[in-house]
């Protein structure tokens, strides 16, 4: 069996770029939100990148991972300082917790691909 040309780590990150682009684009596009536009354009940038091995797409991948950590932290942040979670059981606020916690692994586990087949030349 020969060994394909791209990782499969870069596949799964392609993947998961490609819905973030559409994702973006699409609620920019229905919700008139332009700076979600060009999120999605830049997710669609760094998908081409990422596919095509191009070690510059690295930056952009750690950007969006980056934006979307800070953007996700800091509704956390603000939830709580108006006072969202107080009426909540623990138990709520985990479970509520739970899908963000998720996106930002798919977040890390991208920008680690990204550093590992991208951020380093090939011997």
């Amino acid at each position: 069996m020969s060994k394909r040309a791209t990782p499969r780590g870069i596949l799964v990150t392609v993947a998961f770029l490609a819905l973030y682009c559409a994702f973006s684009i699409w609620y920019g596009l229905t919700h008139r939100v332009w700076w979600m536009l060009a999120i999605g354009l830049l997710a669609a940038i760094a998908c081409a990148g990422a596919a095509g091995m191009l070690r510059w797409s690295r930056f952009l991948v750690w950007a969006l991972s980056l934006g979307f950590a800070v953007t996700w932290l800091y509704s956390i942040w603000a939830a709580a300082r108006v006072g969202y979670f107080y009426p909540l059981s623990w138990l709520s606020i985990i479970v509520s917790l739970i899908p963000g916690s998720l996106l930002l692994i798919v977040a890390a586990f991208c920008s680690r691909t990204a550093h590992r087949h991208l951020g380093t030349p090939r011997r």
